[in-house]
């Protein structure tokens, strides 16, 4: 499939300290693309700035064909790109069905009106969103939870919550950002299967993880970061060879069977 971001010579300073180093990526619309690299090494700063968060302070980002360099935050989510968070950002005192109902309102055609007078337009659009969101909470084995407040629930399925929210934007690109963090290994391994089935729903996605067997038995491509600069991009066979990738940051070259 054809590219759909192209991130291009893209560096971002932050008072005079380099993020980010003339990084050049393309990401297709089939693929599970992984990010690794150690703690400091970019990552989350260079999701900020493909989702807007941030503006680089060089260089240039287009999504789906369309120069998004300098839109602000809610013209990348109506571009069709959606993201989860390192550190979770959920509603907390709203429902796990309310939840990811927000992540549908981009969608909704109501307008403030429909939604005052209770409108049957939007009394049909609502219902819809329900059933949306339920669909997406089963295929996520949450579903039961759809009732609870959020905040109440363990950290694995708030991660879930912020997945579904991601999902119900209808994107063609989601980022994720940590998802297994606060997940035991069967959580964990769940997960992998879900992320690997959402690219099969079509979405193409777009992995940070610190977790290397996940990383390496789920993308399609890996990208390693290191002090702001891409160190290489390959697939997860060749990065797990790579001496460079080994030394910087999977360990000395001895140690290289603990990512195989």
């Amino acid at each position: 499939m054809s590219e759909i971001l192209c991130i291009k010579n893209v560096s971002k300073s932050f008072s005079g300290l380099k993020a980010l180093s003339d990084i050049n990526l393309s990401i297709n619309g089939d693929e599970i693309f992984g990010i690794i690299g150690p703690n400091g090494a970019g990552k989350t700063t260079l999701f900020n700035v493909i989702t807007g968060f941030d503006k680089p302070s060089a260089g240039t980002i287009t999504l789906f064909g369309q120069d998004m360099t300098n839109k602000i935050t809610t013209e990348y989510c109506l571009s069709g790109i959606a993201r989860t968070f390192q550190n979770i950002r959920v509603f907390g005192e709203m429902s796990v069905l309310k939840n990811t109902m927000v992540g549908m309102h981009k969608n909704m055609r109501s307008n403030l009106s429909d939604i005052l007078l209770c409108t049957r337009k939007n009394r049909i659009e609502e219902k819809a969103a329900v059933e949306n969101a339920m669909e997406i909470l089963n295929f996520l084995g949450i579903a039961g939870d759809a009732g609870t407040i959020s905040s109440s629930l363990p950290y694995g399925k708030q991660r879930k919550v912020e997945i579904a929210r991601a999902l119900a934007s209808s994107p063609k690109l989601i980022l994720l950002d940590e998802p297994t963090a606060g997940m035991n290994p069967q959580e964990t391994e769940d997960l992998m299967e879900l992320v690997a089935q959402i690219r099969k729903l079509g979405p193409a996605v777009i992995v940070i993880e610190h977790n290397i067997k996940f990383m390496m038995s789920l993308s399609n491509r890996v990208a390693v970061l290191n002090f702001g600069k891409l160190l290489a991009v390959d697939t997860p066979e060749n990065i797990q060879k790579n001496p460079e990738v080994i030394e910087a940051y999977l360990g000395k070259e001895g140690d290289s069977d603990d990512v195989a």
